[in-house]
């Protein structure tokens, strides 16, 4: 009896060390990527201008994979693909990493527009601002599809009226990130848009903007590298 407690216990034990996965960073990325049969996943991040290799990882048969790895804070990574002898355009997922467990699946006939990247709060917060940014992208696009129709037909009332709505379209992109960044300052995400979609188009509200982020996120790496910004336009 006594032997068979010990044989129980033992293959208990196995059965719960099987179970327990010990990772190797604060960071844990797991996915698949749906008829991937062979290739190399990479994440990278930038780093002095320069994608930098954190991790990769050798697909053969199995579609899903793994990775752990230590990150300071959330910060935009790059997910991407070597498919072999495939010679696709299509190999780059960018996404908003943050520390604990996320998950990216996609396929591999829709890489990168069809990537669904859970488990981090500034990602969601991205695709919410993505989602409004391509809906004002969509209506400048069809504006300007209408204004060379009208230059064409020679409706000049008609061209000039399109003319006015499309610079309407433009203030709305502004405004649009500019309302986002200043409602969401406590998330990363909102200098690096900012960065990405406000500061290449006007330096008028970066003050306001830098100020209303909150401490952790003014000391962040966007933060941080907005404030850098900020002051080599000012020199």
């Amino acid at each position: 009896m006594w032997r068979y407690s010990l044989t129980l216990l033992g293959a208990a034990s196995l059965f719960l060390a099987c179970q327990t996965k010990t990772y190797k960073g604060n960071t844990v990325i797991s996915g698949e990527i749906q008829g991937l049969k062979q290739g190399t996943i990479y994440i990278q991040q930038i780093k002095d201008s320069s994608l930098v290799l954190i991790d990769s990882m050798v697909v053969k048969g199995n579609s899903d994979f793994e990775t752990s790895f230590d990150l300071d804070e959330p910060e935009v990574l790059y997910l991407s693909l070597n498919r072999g002898i495939s010679q696709s355009l299509d190999n780059l997922i960018l996404f908003f990493a943050e520390p604990g467990k996320m998950s990216i699946k996609s396929t591999l006939s829709n890489f990168s527009g069809g990537a669904l990247i859970e488990g981090s709060e500034n990602q969601q917060l991205y695709n919410n601002y993505l989602e409004m940014r391509s809906a004002i992208n969509n209506r400048h696009n069809e504006l300007v599809k209408d204004h060379l129709l009208a230059q064409k037909n020679q409706q000049t009332v008609k061209a000039d009226s399109i003319e006015q709505a499309i610079n309407r379209t433009g203030t709305r992109f502004y405004l649009n990130a500019l309302n986002f960044v200043l409602k969401h300052n406590e998330n990363e995400v909102a200098p690096y848009i900012t960065l990405t979609d406000i500061a290449t188009v006007h330096h008028k509200h970066l003050d306001t903007i830098y100020n209303n982020l909150s401490p952790k996120v003014a000391k962040s790496k966007y933060g941080v590298i907005l404030k850098n910004y900020m002051e080599m336009i000012k020199e």
